[in-house]
């Protein structure tokens, strides 16, 4: 049975490849629990220099697969269902911002609910032009603040009209609304990526993780302490023994 997550490792670049292309790319528990394991399992790889995130086929990812429902002898607590469901998706968010290299998605085709929030939630998102992002969590009575929790740098007002109307937008929509960082023409997608990676494959791999952690933690603060982030950090990178 051929492995529902593929991971590579070349040089300074990781590469994890969901591979469910005739489910598209859908994501089971299995899944998750092996993509928060990739994740850390990079951490402590001190020359990774970016991880490419992409889905085989068609799609991106449409999202989580539904189950089928069982029989309940009654509802669960709050705490088993955070535990049993909720846990394991926040999981994979967490895995993502603590990997300490970039995390690039690449988009083709549709990106639904938790993939979806897997392309947005990346460091960077470059999409084809013919992709399609979607959060249609309310027509399944779900509120989706679990992929609103990796989706915090969206336009909140874009993100609540995609969650409310449940409509899916187009590549430059969500390029517009800060889903994505750039689009691309569909034949020129994997030329965008490979120049991308060959450019970061020459900077230092401290600079590019201080870049990461500057743009999670340092955009939020108020100015003047956001300043003094900035100088520090940017010092103590520059006067580090070589």
């Amino acid at each position: 049975m051929a492995q529902q997550i593929l991971f590579e490792r070349k040089g300074a670049i990781a590469y994890v490849t969901l591979n469910r292309p005739r489910a598209g790319n859908a994501i089971n528990d299995a899944m998750l629990t092996r993509l928060t394991n990739i994740m850390h399992g990079l951490a402590g790889e001190d020359d990774l220099r970016a991880v490419v995130l992409r889905g085989r086929g068609t799609d991106f990812c449409q999202g989580r697969e539904r189950p089928t429902p069982k029989r309940k002898s009654g509802p669960p607590s709050a705490y088993q269902l955070h535990d049993r469901v909720m846990a394991r998706i926040l999981a994979v968010y967490k895995a993502f911002r603590d990997c300490p290299a970039p995390i690039i998605s690449i988009v083709q085709g549709r990106a639904i609910g938790f993939g979806c929030a897997l392309a947005g939630g990346a460091d960077v998102a470059i999409a084809s032009e013919h992709a399609r992002f979607s959060l249609p969590e309310m027509n399944h009575g779900v509120a989706p603040t679990l992929a609103m929790s990796a989706l915090s740098k969206v336009s909140p007002k874009a993100l609540a009209g995609m969650i409310y109307s449940t409509a899916g937008i187009d590549a430059g929509h969500a390029l517009a609304i800060g889903l994505v960082g750039q689009v691309v023409a569909a034949d020129g997608l994997e030329g965008t990526v490979d120049a991308l990676l060959a450019q970061m494959k020459t900077y230092d791999v401290a600079q590019i993780r201080a870049v990461k952690r500057y743009m999670a933690t340092g955009l939020d603060l108020q100015a003047d302490a956001a300043a003094d982030l900035a100088g520090y950090t940017l010092a103590t990178l520059n006067t580090r023994p070589r």
